[in-house]
């Protein structure tokens, strides 16, 4: 069932879509909050740990907050064949690593595929999910991904930099956008992409208990009060535990658009004991 979260708290204060060396722990940033939820965020392709510094501030005095950081990315090392399967798979050993029991994970883009399939491999293991501009399949056709295959070959910076130039309506985020890209491990951003092109959960849905939240920008569903068919068309129509949110005016990386307006959205449904429907 698709509802929309309704309810606000309208005075809280609080945002697609490598080969390397040792398969060691990533160095991860870890804010301990004043609380016992535990809550893992977790970027999308060619972003880093730094895309939820904006909104860390807003969550982690009501949280124990943790920041996951995918191989090849930022400042964590690469490892060799990464895919959303292995990266779900270096996340649960970075889950144990911590010590964390029951997480909700909030994943961005690939980070939300990736939270997804963590998810759905081991739901007993996770409180909530909140997956922001991302759903349970690609809908890439297969003559574009073999374009985008011979465009990642023949021109890799201009392809990269062509696919985030205009990832938000703000160009100084675009800016940022395309240097955390191009400086994301090569063969990392390529492997974890085309992994993609394969991973579809939609027959799981009707399988899957924990309670999820959709956030997305007005890029990822663009036409309010249309939403369902949005979500329907990503591949969500068979979700048996879902709620979604639409943030107006923002493009992809919303949390740096509006980070108090995304950290609300969080803390509104990770502290609901229900969902109302509107």
């Amino acid at each position: 069932m698709i509802r929309s979260l309704c309810t606000w708290l309208t005075t809280l204060l609080l945002l697609a879509g490598v080969a390397g060396a040792q398969n060691e722990g990533p160095p991860q940033e870890w804010l301990e909050g004043i609380g016992e939820n535990e809550l893992v965020l977790i970027h999308g392709l060619g972003a880093s740990a730094e895309i939820w510094d904006e909104v860390r501030p807003y969550l982690s005095t009501a949280f124990q907050l943790h920041v996951y950081e995918l191989h090849g990315h930022g400042q964590t090392p690469t490892v060799p064949d990464p895919s959303i399967q292995t990266e779900a798979d270096a996340l649960r050993a970075w889950i144990q690593e911590h010590g964390l029991v029951y997480p909700t994970l909030v994943g961005h883009g690939l980070g939300g595929m990736i939270a997804l399939q963590y998810a759905f491999d081991h739901p007993g293991d996770v409180d909530r999910l909140v997956v922001i501009d991302a759903g349970p399949r690609q809908l890439a056709s297969e003559d574009q991904k073999v374009e985008i295959a011979e465009s990642l070959m023949e021109d890799y910076d201009r392809f990269v930099a062509s696919r985030f130039v205009s990832i938000s309506r703000d160009d100084e985020i675009c800016d940022q956008a395309v240097d955390w890209a191009l400086r994301t491990d090569a063969p990392t951003f390529t492997s974890l992409l085309m992994s993609s092109f394969d991973w579809d959960l939609t027959e799981d849905l009707p399988r899957q208990s924990v309670p999820m939240l959709v956030i997305g920008s007005a890029a990822y569903l663009p036409e309010p009060g249309h939403e369902r068919h949005f979500l329907e068309h990503y591949g969500y129509a068979e979700a048996r535990v879902l709620s979604f949110k639409r943030i107006p005016e923002t493009g992809h990386y919303l949390m740096l658009e509006k980070p108090t307006y995304l950290a609300s959205v969080l803390t509104m449904f990770l502290r609901a004991d229900e969902m109302t429907t509107e």
